[in-house]
């Protein structure tokens, strides 16, 4: 059953499509104009893309440490999603818009579209001073050349507007915006029209920033994929040339900056170290021109071959000690905490070398994010306990270290008791001039080492090479992205099929009352379905007539067929009650339509007027007031052959109702209306009654022992589906006797032979 309904329904909406064809038609050509319109008026974009290599092959680059780092499990996994960040941070895109001048977005009207103008542009708008790095709001300017002048339209802001007439569009004029000139770069036609928009600094690098998408080309790659879709190719390329040379640059600042540093700590601590070695050469002199001592004995000699390996061990160890406590020194001033750690100085603990390394690029990091937030920004916040959680492990391994080493020492220095034990022999002189000696080649050392690196830094503050490689330059897709003309066909024809189709459905799902269509109102009703009737549109009360043809004629035909078929096999001079709802849906049309269609097949066939309340027979047949229903049944002495009055269709009899009485619902439960009845049996083949509308009155209810069958009309755009709910209310109450149902009203070109002949949709449960 419920595919049936499903096909009933598929089958009612193709109906109802293709009676509205037209207006498919119509909405499909309004959408395709605005299609072709659409495609010709939209400026076409295309697809720029550039790809990227972070170079990570230098162990003492920031990358490169963060990559081992990261082999060690102590982090530096999203090191490329940090480079990312850093490419498309706001401070960078700030230096391209300033540096491309893309505050301002210059575009030219060609037929339908506004094409962008880049580069080159055919004028250029002169704002006050400091204009474009103070404003706070957008500014719009139109200009239109005329023949004798120029049309200039301002907008400032969202609610600031100026509108002015400009004879000389290089002179500055006064606008809501301020004094504005114009540089003409060429010659300016009549009719051009052109538009700039100039956003604040802030909202310009927010709408890069959105447009440029920076991404990993593959996972655990080290390219970044750029790319962007404009309408305008190439501003992107140059920009992504741009975007990528102040990453460059702002890394070898970065860079020089972390060489700066360490190059300060090395200088200040060679100039310590200068000034001890100074001091124990001096002292080394002084010794020897004290005590008189030329050379060493030779037997010293032999006990100081014999050291010589723990004397390079305990002046390595104690160069290692002094780096860790000039690191620790460092680390512990305060004064020094948002300061890079110096690297690079020689320290062998690679963990320690690491964890300097790490707390370095956070620090980087931190100050690449403050040149462009506030102290307040939770990002800093982060950062900052970031930093000082790599601090404490910073200073954690110092001690750890600073602990090896003393240990270390240690042993070497009691390796080395036992060899002074042996030169227990040893003049004093020359044990106390190995001593000195000993001092001043350790200040030597340390001197030498510390020298070394400061050129090694050297050589790292003149490096220039770049982190970030393009391997793939910026390049645009000649193929357009929009417009599509495909998809832009896909929605007008989906908007040209579906507005319609939205309305069609909007209106019948808001709409009340019955339609044209016959099937819906056989799926609502759940009785026999008699035939649809035509749409009186001429005021005529009798459509049919002997000889004519007519729509509405065939049609009372058809119904008149139908009826004789459904009338029970019982039925004797059978009595057809007319009725409907409520008034207006004519149902004296069609009793008086339908007894003069009996009559025309040799038939007598009386109509009886028995809707008391509001007779309305009588108008529609023009008869005279002469004998009347309603006297008959209040009063004896009147007869049928009183009541009888001939009309001018052979074989049929009108019995109209008369005046109105006081008591109608009475007179219909007498016993004179049964007796009238089987005296109209015995004269006539059928008995036609015009009775009152059901929803209305009760009167029509009294009728039904009389009647054999009951025509129930409804009407097109009339009817609402509350009386069709009570209709079949009163079929399943069996309140009035085989009802069958007409469709009345429906349009001509809708009722056609295939609607409702014999039984509808529902016979076959009755």
């Amino acid at each position: 059953m419920a595919q049936e309904t499903q096909e009933i329904d598929i089958r009612t909406w193709i109906i109802r499509i293709v009676r509205n064809w037209y207006w498919f038609l119509l909405s499909c050509i309004l959408f395709g104009a605005l299609g072709v319109y659409t495609y010709f008026a939209t400026t076409s974009k295309y697809t720029v893309d550039a790809k990227l290599m972070i170079r990570n092959n230098d162990s003492e680059s920031p990358l490169g440490q963060m990559e081992m780092l990261s082999m060690l499990g102590m982090g530096g996994t999203k090191q490329i999603e940090d480079e990312v960040a850093i490419l498309t941070s706001r401070d960078i895109l700030t230096q391209v818009v300033r540096e491309l001048d893309l505050q301002s977005e210059y575009r030219k009207k060609r037929k339908l579209k506004w094409e962008g103008q880049y580069p080159s542009r055919d004028l250029t708008v002169v704002y006050p001073e400091m204009f474009l790095d103070t404003t706070k709001k957008p500014v719009q300017v139109q200009i239109k050349a005329r023949k004798n002048n120029y049309l200039v339209k301002v907008k400032y802001g969202r609610w600031d507007f100026s509108r002015h007439k400009v004879n000389d569009l290089t002179q500055p004029f006064s606008t809501c915006a301020g004094d504005i000139a114009f540089q003409l770069n060429k010659p300016i036609q009549q009719g051009a029209e052109y538009t700039i928009m100039t956003l604040p600094m802030l909202p310009a690098v927010d709408k890069y920033n959105r447009a440029i998408v920076a991404a990993p080309y593959k996972k655990e790659s080290n390219i970044i994929n750029i790319s962007t879709s404009t309408d305008m190719p190439q501003r992107a390329i140059d920009f992504i040339n741009k975007e990528i040379e102040f990453y460059n640059l702002d890394a070898v600042i970065d860079k020089n900056i972390m060489a700066s540093n360490t190059a300060s700590f090395i200088e200040e601590r060679l100039r310590l170290i200068e000034a001890e070695l100074a001091v124990a050469e001096s002292e080394l002199e002084a010794y020897k021109a004290e005590n008189g001592i030329v050379d060493l004995l030779t037997e010293a000699e032999l006990y100081l071959h014999e050291g010589a390996e723990y004397k390079k061990q305990l002046a390595e160890i104690e160069t290692q000690i002094n780096l860790i406590q000039y690191i620790a020194e460092y680390v512990s001033d305060e004064s020094k905490k948002n300061a890079l750690i110096p690297a690079n100085l020689g320290i062998d603990d690679q963990a320690l070398v690491a964890l300097i390394a790490e707390y370095n690029q956070q620090m980087l990091k931190r100050m690449r994010v403050q040149r462009t937030a506030t102290n307040s920004n939770p990002v800093l916040s982060q950062m900052d306990n970031q930093l000082a959680m790599l601090r404490e492990n910073i200073i954690t391994s110092i001690h750890s270290v600073s602990k090896s080493l003393t240990i270390a020492k240690k042993d070497a220095e009691v390796r080395q008791g036992k060899i002074n034990v042996q030169r227990y022999n040893i003049p004093t002189q020359e044990k106390e001039y190995i001593e000195v000696a000993r001092t001043r080649e350790l200040k030597e050392q340390l001197y030498l080492f510390l020298y070394e690196k400061r050129e090694e830094n050297a050589l790292t503050l003149a490096s220039t090479v770049m982190p970030a490689k393009i391997i793939a330059s910026p390049q645009m897709d000649p193929n357009s992205t929009s417009p599509s003309i495909k998809i832009i066909g896909i929605i007008c024809l989906i908007l040209g099929f579906g507005v319609p189709i939205g309305v069609i459905y909007l209106y019948h799902f808001f709409n009340n009352k019955l339609s044209d269509d016959s099937r819906e109102f056989e799926r609502k009703i759940k009785m026999p379905f008699g035939g649809v009737l035509v749409q009186n549109h001429h005021g005529e009360h009798i459509a049919v007539k002997e000889g004519v043809n007519s729509a509405s004629a065939e049609l009372f035909r058809l119904l008149r067929s139908n009826l004789r078929f459904m009338l029970p096999s019982h039925a004797t001079n059978p009595v057809i009650l007319v009725t409907s709802n409520i008034n207006g849906e004519g149902k004296s049309y069609v009793a008086t339509n339908l007894a003069i269609s009996l009559a025309l097949l040799d038939k007598k066939v009386a109509l009886v007027g028995l809707d008391i309340r509001k007779p309305m027979l009588a108008q529609y047949l023009n008869l005279p007031s002469q004998g009347c229903l309603t006297s008959y049944l209040s009063d004896d002495a009147y007869s049928i052959d009183d009541l009888v009055i001939p009309s001018e269709t052979k074989g049929l009899d009108i019995l109209p109702a008369g005046i109105i009485p006081p008591n109608p619902n009475e007179l219909l439960l007498s016993d004179r209306l049964d007796q009238l009845f089987v005296e109209l049996r015995q004269r006539y083949d059928y008995i036609v009654v015009d009775s009152a509308p059901v929803a209305l009155i009760s009167d029509t209810f009294q009728l039904n022992r009389v009647a054999d069958m009951t025509v129930y009309v409804c009407r097109a755009r009339y009817t609402t589906f509350d009386l069709i709910d009570y209709l079949n209310q009163v079929h399943e109450q069996k309140r009035l006797p085989n009802i069958v149902t007409v469709l009345n009203g429906v349009n001509a070109g809708k009722a056609g032979y295939g609607y409702g002949y014999g039984y509808g949709a529902n016979n076959s449960k009755h």
